[in-house]
């Protein structure tokens, strides 16, 4: 309304050069106004704004009505909204994230066995298994299955039938098929705090809402998570290799856990990741067979101690829910690579994965001296340093007057990756602290990285001057 009808227009080419744009852009720009009936263009006259009015607003059609996104999808464009738009910038940060010292959940893929794998995925494509290129079965293949309960009796000490078992592509296709099953939009589910950043996503993504429950040195704080929320529907927790303190839940609070869950009726969700590492002797006793009222589904990965875009897990449910649980997988349309589960049970049947295991636990255990040594000679007498014996990764917790996240951005300056505690908590009171790995790294990266991360703490520290420390035994 600016321009009345009739008004003339100066040329394309005088606007081009008045606004510096490109000819051809006014052009474009002209034509598609004249296409929207709001100007009029006589050869060799010029260009009018139309004297015909433009369509009303009553004449317009309406918008199409829209249902907005859910909150929780919303929360999670949010969470990743950063990384959107930039894969050219994104992408190779993210494939040398992994292998950066001493980032806390590098894998230990150089040790796989490759040429082994290699021969067994091309004996799974031979011409006698060509049936394994069709479909799957919605619950996994029955000879893996199988071969998966002798591994979980062997290395952490569970009693499960086959029928118990669900191959699956990843542990988050576990935790949305558990809560399509089991939990309500709503339920209160326990989680670990700290623990797995991405796992409170995931549960607000599948309506439920997250309660966040401390940890102290027996493991999870049962009392405190009795507390928060006594109508809990669900806890999910990692009680041997617990992520990121690496503090392993002893007996006692998991008799209580059990407990808690038999009176309530909440369900437990057993996390097993990497767990067949913590030990060279007798498997710890799992939830799993400890559980005498079927509340516990125990869930794990092979991923962790094979490689990463393997994408095979599995879902150890008790007996009476197996039938819904293969029905749901089903309903969902999906199943996991059939040749892919062949070569893995082979791979667990013929011996390699217990070779390949122990080959990670002496190379863990040579690692895991190495950061015992490199604390106790580069550390300041102040750091607490958590346990080593959870995994492949261990805490060092600060006191409240340095914080972890300005550690962590300095080492990162450094070319050493940790992650701050606080970062990654639901309340960050809970821990102030750096998490960091040691399975992936050779022992004179280890020591070379703890040498910065000894330095950088002392240039934190709220006082000066201090002589550097002399050796002592690293403190649990």
């Amino acid at each position: 309304g600016a321009l009345p009808p009739g008004t003339r227009l100066p040329s394309a080419r005088q606007l081009a050069r008045e606004w510096k744009f490109a000819r051809g852009a006014v052009d474009e720009a002209y034509e598609q106004l004249q296409a929207e009936g709001l100007l009029e263009r006589r050869t060799g006259d010029g260009t009018y704004v139309a004297l015909t009015p433009a369509k009303t607003s009553a004449e317009v059609p309406a918008e199409p009505a829209i249902r907005p996104v859910t909150r929780a999808a919303q929360g999670v464009l949010n969470r990743f909204s950063a990384y959107l738009g930039k894969a050219q910038k994104v992408e190779v940060p993210l494939m040398t994230l992994l292998s950066q010292p001493l980032f806390p959940r590098a894998p230990m893929t150089r040790h796989f066995p490759l040429d082994v794998w290699r021969r067994l995925i091309a004996r799974a494509h031979t011409e006698p298994h060509r049936q394994q290129l069709g479909y799957g079965a919605p619950e996994g293949e029955a000879p893996l299955r199988e071969a998966i309960a002798r591994h979980l009796s062997l290395t952490r000490g569970t009693h499960c039938g086959v029928d118990q078992i669900l191959v699956i592509n990843s542990p988050t296709q576990g935790i949305e098929l558990m809560a399509r099953v089991l939990l309500e939009p709503g339920d209160k589910v326990w989680l670990e705090d700290p623990g797995h950043s991405s796992l409170v996503t995931l549960f607000k993504v599948l309506h439920t809402h997250v309660v966040g429950v401390p940890l102290d040195e027996h493991g999870l704080n049962v009392a405190r998570g009795r507390e928060l929320a006594p109508d809990a529907a669900a806890v999910y927790l990692h009680p041997l290799t617990q992520f990121p303190l690496g503090v392993r839940t002893t007996a006692a609070r998991r008799a209580e856990l059990l407990q808690w869950a038999e009176t309530s009726g909440a369900w437990i969700i057993e996390a097993n990741f990497n767990d067949e590492l913590t030990h060279d002797a007798q498997a710890p006793t799992s939830l799993q067979a400890m559980d005498r009222s079927d509340r516990v589904l125990l869930m794990g990965t092979l991923e962790g101690i094979m490689y990463p875009s393997l994408r095979v897990a599995y879902l150890v449910v008790p007996a009476r829910l197996s039938k819904v649980f293969g029905a749901m997988r089903g309903l969902m349309g999906d199943h996991t690579n059939v040749a892919l589960q062949q070569a893995l049970t082979w791979f667990i049947d013929e011996g390699h994965m217990s070779h390949h295991l122990r080959s990670l636990r002496q190379t863990l255990q040579v690692r895991r001296t190495a950061m015992r040594e490199s604390c106790a000679v580069h550390l300041p007498e102040w750091v607490r340093i958590g346990p080593l014996d959870g995994g492949a990764h261990m805490c060092l917790h600060l006191p409240p007057a340095v914080s972890d996240r300005e550690v962590v951005r300095r080492i990162r300056g450094m070319g050493v990756l940790g992650i701050a505690l606080s970062s990654i908590c639901i309340d960050p009171a809970h821990a102030n602290g750096i998490a960091l790995g040691f399975g992936a790294f050779e022992p004179r990266v280890i020591e070379a990285s703890m040498r910065v991360i000894g330095d950088v703490l002392r240039q934190c520290a709220p006082t000066t001057g201090s002589s550097a420390p002399t050796p002592r035994e690293v403190r649990a």
